[in-house]
């Protein structure tokens, strides 16, 4: 029985071997075939020789995506895009709530004037372009 690497090389198809086609076979005119078990649960490969032609009907049979035409978005539909957003900007808030407290504390710590502090950050604000 001839090998090729670590896979013995076949002329006809086991009984109960199926055509793997996932993985392209590294040796010329052949598939690989298994003997349709898990890699888990003791699969089995080796490579079957095959002419030219059977290679391209067998990828060829490989079903093609369709594409469905006239898709419609639904009114009440979220994207998960727009969840994922509003959750960003929720976290960067409870952060910026967070600083703002702790500035606070430390305002009453020191003894500084709190309403300064909040002026300042009201200028700031007021000085972003939206």
């Amino acid at each position: 029985m001839e090998k090729y690497k670590d896979w013995y090389v076949l002329d006809e198809m086991p009984e109960g071997w199926v055509i793997d086609k996932t993985a392209g076979s590294p040796y010329p005119s052949s598939v690989f075939i298994t003997n349709g078990k898990s890699p888990l649960n003791g699969q089995k490969r080796a490579i079957l020789k095959v002419d030219s032609n059977y290679t391209e009907k067998a990828y060829n049979s490989i079903p093609k995506p369709t594409v469905k035409e006239n898709l419609t978005v639904q009114d009440d539909y979220v994207s998960p895009a727009k969840d994922v957003n509003e959750l960003a900007r929720k976290k960067f808030q409870e952060q910026l709530l967070q600083e703002i407290r702790f500035d606070l504390m430390v305002c009453k710590l020191e003894g500084w004037d709190k309403s300064e502090y909040i002026k300042q950050l009201q200028t700031l604000l007021n000085s972003f372009k939206f």
